[in-house]
């Protein structure tokens, strides 16, 4: 047997080293791993959340398009808000509850407000613009309402733009500007995602540095370290799925419906709003006859339909009246109250690929939900005009005409279609929606399709 000789020393250094050096790094890689696990869901890499950005995006703001972190701060912002009322006397008490005097629980409520007001601040822009109590309690007074702790009275915040940057893995900071009761701010947020925590930077401070969406992440004079705790600074991170969206859109509109009417006639669609009512008054009476339901209306069913330029969300109430979402970004959204004024794309693309019956039942369900809405208005409009002089001559004479011989809710069941040239006839069965075992009306509708989904029709009711 041939003979090798010893090992060489140099030979053994070099795969000990290589040896070493694996292990090193299979470490290294199982601690990341577990570092990256314990980090809320979509929150672990921003890279996951920005695969169609460019490589620069970790150098500067982009528009948040995670709904979970929009979500999450918005539940910081709503906080704030509410120590705001606080600070103000908007925010209802029931002293009565209370052990101690009216004057002495208001004393200790704007106390434990500003409190938690300045734990909700970075200590840098607490320094930077020397706020204080006094400051916080002055700077609220602009939101101010009519409130004296007697009555809660409703703060409107509307997020007007929200943008991301990265100032480390698990540390992101959050640009916001927003509306409360239509006054205009700015705002940072220190956002610590590993810890739910938060430091939020004001408009002072902000505007002195000269910071704006487009300012490189890197010329932000505000560190990546972690946030540390206290009693007012953490928050819920928020699992947003379908469900929370569309309950989130249904119940907020809700809320401007019965508080703020102005606020929800501005985020109508515009084409809607400018078909719907003639003005913000018309709006108001739509809501004063139906704020008895709106009070105490639920979600009932929902549907979410995707197209390239947005996201529609289709919601039902309990009394089956429409509230429509059109999302063109988490930000940027519009409402539409019915399925009729203005065609959804969904209804247009099955519209166009109809026979004649399909279309003409289709426009006579648009007239349907138009008359239990009360809309008189558009139902006046689709009339033919010689049937429409002819028969009642203005709009008022119509809508009594509705009132007398249409049923607070209505149902229809067609029995037979037929054409006489480009004149389209449905006999039907009017019902009583509300009393199914009601003997019905019978209803004739005669129909003209026009361009497009455009018609217009007569009727006899017997």
């Amino acid at each position: 047997m041939e003979y090798l000789g010893k090992p060489n020393k140099k030979i053994i250094i070099i795969i000990s080293m290589i040896l070493l050096v694996g292990i090193i790094s299979l470490i290294v890689y199982m601690l990341t791993k577990e570092k990256e696990e314990e980090l809320p869901e979509n929150v672990i890499s921003q890279e996951e959340t920005n695969t169609n950005i460019d490589n620069s995006w970790k150098q500067t703001f982009h528009e948040i398009e995670n709904y979970n972190i929009y979500y999450s701060v918005k539940g910081i912002l709503n906080n704030y808000i509410k120590m705001i009322k606080e600070a103000n006397g908007d925010e209802y008490i029931a002293f009565s509850r209370l052990k101690q005097s009216k004057e002495e629980a208001i004393a200790g409520l704007q106390q434990e407000a500003t409190t938690a007001i300045l734990e909700m601040y970075d200590d840098i822009y607490i320094e930077n613009a020397n706020i204080n109590e006094e400051k916080i309690l002055e700077n609220a007074q602009q939101y101010k309402q009519q409130g004296d702790y007697s009555k809660n009275m409703a703060y409107n915040l509307k997020i007007k733009e929200m943008y991301l940057g990265e100032l480390s893995q698990t540390v992101n900071l959050i640009f916001v500007n927003f509306e409360i009761n239509g006054i205009e701010d700015n705002m940072l947020i220190k956002l610590d995602v590993q810890n739910r925590t938060y430091s939020i930077f004001g408009r002072e401070y902000i505007d002195e540095k000269g910071y704006s969406t487009t300012t490189a992440i890197e010329d932000i004079e505000i560190d990546s370290q972690p946030v540390e705790s206290n009693n007012y600074n953490t928050f819920d991170y928020i699992q947003a799925d379908e469900k929370y969206i569309v309950n989130q859109y249904f119940s907020e509109y809700q809320s401007q419906l019965l508080n703020n009417r102005q606020f929800a006639y501005q985020l109508l669609n515009d084409e809607y709003r400018e078909k719907k009512y003639e003005n913000q008054e018309e709006f108001d009476q739509y809501i004063e006859q139906n704020y008895e339901s709106m009070q105490s209306m639920y979600l009932s069913e929902y549907q979410v339909h995707e197209f390239d330029e947005y996201k529609e969300y289709v919601c039902l109430d309990q009394n089956n009246r429409y509230y429509i979402f059109l999302e063109k970004s988490i930000t940027d959204y519009s409402v539409l109250l019915d399925t009729y004024t203005i065609d959804l794309k969904d209804f247009t693309d099955k519209y166009n690929g109809a026979s004649t019956s399909m279309k003409v039942g289709m426009n006579a369900e648009k007239i349907l939900s138009a008359i239990n809405d009360k809309d008189y208005r558009y139902v006046y409009n689709k009339l033919d005009e010689n049937f429409r002089n002819n028969t009642f001559g203005n709009l008022e004479n119509f809508g009594v005409y509705m009132n007398d011989h249409f049923y607070n809710q209505n149902d229809i069941e067609y029995t037979d279609f037929t054409e006489e040239g480009n004149i389209y006839i449905y006999n039907a069965t009017l019902k009583n929606a509300q009393d199914t075992e009601a003997e019905g009306k019978k209803l004739t509708i005669i129909m003209q399709l026009l361009e497009g989904t455009d018609f217009v029709m007569s009727f006899s009711l017997e």
